[in-house]
């Protein structure tokens, strides 16, 4: 039977009866049996009982939209079609407010036909129901909905750990006219790391050189933190030499105190820009696939009904998505939206904000301790829409004050527009205020910016000298078109207007094409307008070959002369090996060349560079590493730049550990290795090869998943179990052999053995003198075993042995 709309309408009134059950138990059950497709004249309807209106329950086979549902028993009530609650929760069908229901069984039914679209077409034969429904009735269904968003991964507990890190130089330099002299440099960094956080302090010494030489050693201390994380409410807290966080016109300063503030970065891929959301809607179970551009970005699989996607992934400026929906019939329907974000922007009611307090840092490089201005600020960002986030800052120190605003909106056409505004006040200068206005577009393949920052004579900034004046203007623009088959091409325009030094302006065009697959174009063009001016232009031609090598050509013109050279060179990886790298050709109109060699070691970088002209040559070798002093022993290692961990394999020398499948080091004479690189606050995969291992070794995980803290060591176990394997028979009293199933087990391991056939159990863990305990049918035997000589991977064979006390 089929009911058209009309009839599905009648349904939804209840004007006409359908009398479902009626039909499938008694009279025109053949006719339905044949699949007659027009809809019967509705019978008379039954009389009603003044107290209980007619009613029958009818159990159904129940397809939704072409999609299988299940079996449902269903509740047909004077001509009106019912289904029970869950039967919309598990449909996803929503329900209006106020829809018709109906009380049965001591539970509520709601009318089919007061949902939008709906249609019902019976099949008598084998007890089914085809329900069709307009996709605005079903709920909305999130794309990927059982994806996890980005998991918070389990930190590790940090260990005591003490590192330095160490860079030195030794060059040496023949210069025509004043000789030869020699330098040493040491560039390092001392670290402590503990469960409360981490402590580094960096030096630079120069000028080491022998006694004699002129010039006198410099020993400067650059910066000394301390700083603590907590990742769970993504927060950070530095106490020593920092920065301060900048915003639209606030620029970073740096300074020595206290510094606590909001940072993203310990919660790695969460995504702090609003994500743009894309919607569609299915007639039924569909396949979505999300073009950007002309790229496939996401595939995935959704029922009837309304979609979102809005997890796709990142993406930052404006464009267009496609979205093609082919349903299971092969009908294909294609949708086309606008999206925009921005990097710049905040989710909505996200927050992001810093707060300082100490002294600016002056001369940085230059002088160990010279502090200045002791000043306090706060930065505060706030999402307030998907395309506006608002911020304010303040700046309160001893002869500076200022305060501003500001703020970033989307704009029609995929623009973002930036202003802001700052007062200040100096002790000194008086009053002064500075402003922005910006505006900028990015695009799959156009992108632009105009920026604008004024100031008055009297504004003054935290961190800059008394005489400096700031800038009166400074103008910008910028414009980039990229074409997978034209290249790349920029343009950009700056000026620079001040107070009492005059104005520059600089003009830019580049462009780059690939050439082949291997090979790309490189032009630029340079025009700087002022009180000092000039004009220079590059072509850079590469190549690029095989195992990491390239090539590149290179002629450039500018007003000190030209240069014309051709280079090679072949990059380092993170595994161990060699790079190297030469040049030559001219420089300022005169002959020039220079070369490296670089070797990456488990332990350190070494390496040396030379270069000569006709004016001078230079010969400069170097190391780079880190010392660690961690659970009692000195390791020595590759720099220690991010987390480290000492991965401990008991007993086992020369064992290979990797990380993320990179083999990066081995074992010493103890079976400890320390394994620098780890990602912080990441999951990080640790794993041994298991092939050099010997055969009698038994672990159980040759892989261990470690999230350490920043810049801090953790500790890594792999419990191995060591000794001889052996075939060991046992009997009982009677001397027959102990039955197959009998559990085994070595008094003083963990490790259990069951017997097998003929008595056998095969043991391993087992030292010269060993105690097994045998337990069944709840008695129990101990028994000694006393292994013959041989080797460690030698398989021995004992017994039999007897099993006293225990019956079969």
């Amino acid at each position: 039977m089929t009911l058209d709309r009309r009839t599905s309408s009648a349904l939804g009134r209840a004007s006409l009866p359908i009398a479902l059950a009626a039909s499938l138990a008694a009279a025109p059950r053949a006719g339905w049996a044949q699949g007659a497709a027009e809809t019967p004249a509705a019978p008379t309807p039954p009389a009603a009982s003044p107290r209980a209106p007619a009613q029958r329950f009818i159990p159904l086979e129940v397809t939704v939209n072409n999609s299988p549902s299940g079996s449902w028993t269903l509740l047909e009530r004077e001509g009106v079609l019912y289904a029970p609650a869950e039967a919309f929760d598990e449909w996803r069908l929503q329900r209006r407010p106020g829809a018709p229901s109906a009380q049965a069984r001591g539970q509520t039914w709601y009318s089919l036909g007061a949902v939008p679209g709906f249609q019902a077409r019976m099949n008598a034969a084998n007890q089914s129901v085809e329900l069709v429904f307009s996709p605005a009735a079903f709920a909305r269904t999130r794309v990927d909905e059982g994806a996890a968003p980005p998991q918070r991964a389990r930190v590790a507990t940090a260990e005591p750990a003490l590192f330095l890190n160490f860079d030195t130089n030794l060059s040496r330099t023949q210069q025509r006219s004043t000789g030869a002299t020699t330098d040493v440099g040491v560039l390092s960094e001392l670290g402590y790391s503990t469960p409360a956080g981490v402590f580094t302090s960096s030096f630079v010494t120069r000028h080491l050189q022998a006694p004699g030489q002129a010039a006198q050693t410099l020993a400067l201390r650059l910066e000394t933190t301390f700083t603590r994380d907590w990742p769970q409410r993504n927060l950070t807290l530095r106490a020593g030499d920092s920065v301060t966080r900048g915003g639209l016109l606030a620029r970073p300063v740096y300074f020595g105190g206290v510094q606590l503030g909001r940072n993203f970065a310990l919660t790695p891929g969460f995504v702090s820009q609003p994500v743009p959301v894309i919607a569609g809607t299915s007639s039924a179970p569909s396949t979505v696939e999300l073009y950007v551009g002309d790229a496939l970005r996401k595939t995935a699989s959704v029922p009837a009904g309304p979609f979102v996607i809005d997890n796709f992934p990142l993406l930052s400026g404006a464009g267009e998505a496609r979205i093609v929906v082919r349903d299971v019939l092969g009908r294909e329907t294609v949708v086309v939206q606008p999206f925009f974000t921005s990097s710049y922007l905040l989710e909505q009611g996200l927050s992001d904000w810093s707060v300082e307090a100490g002294a600016v840092r002056l001369n940085l490089g230059s002088q160990s301790n010279n502090y200045g201005e002791r000043f306090a600020s706060a930065l505060y960002r706030l999402g307030i829409t998907k395309r506006f986030t608002a911020e304010a800052s303040a700046q309160l120190g001893e002869h500076t004050r200022n305060i501003g605003v500001g703020g970033l909106h989307g704009l029609p056409y995929g623009l973002l527009g930036m202003a802001a505004y700052r007062a200040s006040q100096n002790v000194f200068r008086g009053r002064g205020g500075q402003w922005l206005l910006a505006v900028e577009n990015s695009s799959l393949r156009h992108g632009f910016s105009v920026r604008a920052v004024g100031a008055t004579r009297g504004f003054s900034e935290l961190g800059t000298e008394r005489d400096v004046l700031p800038n009166q203007l400074e103008v910008s623009s910028s414009y980039s078109f990229s074409d997978d088959r034209w290249g790349t091409f920029a343009l950009g325009a700056a000026r620079i207007s001040t107070f009492d030094r005059g104005d520059i302006s600089t003009y830019s065009a580049n462009y780059s094409v690939p050439l082949s697959p291997r090979s790309a174009l490189s032009l630029n063009l340079t025009r700087v307008a002022g009180a000092s001016g000039g004009v220079s232009a590059t072509v850079n031609y590469t190549i690029a070959l095989d195992n990491r090598t390239s090539v590149t050509a290179v002629g450039a013109h500018r007003s000190g002369g030209n240069d014309a050279y051709v280079s090679a060179n072949k990059g380092l990886t993170e595994d161990t090996g060699l790079g190297w790298r030469v040049l030559g050709g001219g420089r300022e109109s005169r002959p020039y060349a220079e070369g490296g060699l670089y070797y990456q070691g488990g332990r350190m970088l070494l390496t040396a560079d030379a270069s000569a002209s006709s004016e001078q040559q230079t010969l400069r070798v170097g190391a780079q590493g880190a010392l660690v002093w961690m659970d009692g022993d000195l390791y020595a290692s590759r720099r220690i730049d991010n987390s480290f961990a000492l991965v401990e394999v008991p007993g086992y020398a020369n064992v290979g550990i990797g990380v993320h499948g990179r083999l990066l080091t081995r074992t010493d004479a103890e079976g400890k290795a320390l394994v620098p690189g780890l990602l912080p606050y990441q999951d990080n995969s640790i794993r041994l090869d298991p092939s050099e291992l010997p055969i009698s070794a038994e672990i159980d995980n040759i892989e261990q998943i470690v999230s350490p803290p920043m810049r801090s060591g953790v500790k890594v176990t792999f419990p191995v179990r060591s000794g001889r394997g052996a075939l060991i028979r046992i009997v009982f009293d009677d001397g027959e052999p102990a039955p197959a199933g009998a559990e085994l087990e070595l008094v003083g391991d963990t490790q259990e053995f069951y017997v097998a056939r003929r008595g056998e159990a095969f043991v391993t863990g087992l030292q010269a003198s060993n105690t097994l305990r045998l337990k069944w049918k709840g008695a129990q035997c101990e028994f000694a075993v006393q292994l013959p000589p041989g080797a460690i991977d030698e398989i021995a064979r004992v017994g039999p042995l007897r099993c006293e006390g225990v019956k079969r």
